[in-house]
């Protein structure tokens, strides 16, 4: 009973390490269009136009850095910043010129990246 525990305590307290790399695969996107919300979750009827239509962001790979997020989407790179915590356990990141939002569950491995200019959300978990 008490490996059980223990093992139910440690994937749900997985959170990010710092100056660990992440590779971090779609678990569903969401995107308002004509005033209305849809959400496409990632299984095996949409897996082939989400990979077609989210390109290099399908999957992608993270870095915690001090107080900073490197994310590494094919053979680029950008480091975000810091910006708040928006509760006890999301983290904001955002480019220099805030086109690109991450908000990170310090407690889950999973993360968001928001795109304002398209009107997306892409969810994500993290190994």
């Amino acid at each position: 009973m008490k490996k059980i525990l223990v093992l139910m305590v440690s994937v749900f307290a997985f959170g990010f390490n710092l100056n660990q790399v992440y590779s971090c695969k779609t678990v569903g996107i969401s995107f308002k269009e004509n005033n209305q919300t849809y959400e496409i979750p990632n299984n095996e009827k949409t897996v082939k136009d989400l990979k077609a239509h989210l390109k290099g962001l399908y999957e992608i790979k993270i870095k915690p850095v001090d107080k900073n997020l490197v994310v590494f989407v094919g053979d680029k790179n950008d480091t975000l910043n810091f910006v708040k915590n928006i509760n006890k356990n999301v983290s904001l990141y955002v480019t220099k010129d805030f086109a690109l939002q991450i908000m990170t569950d310090n407690n889950t491995s999973q993360m968001a990246i928001n795109i304002p200019s398209q009107k997306m959300i892409i969810y994500y978990q993290c190994k």
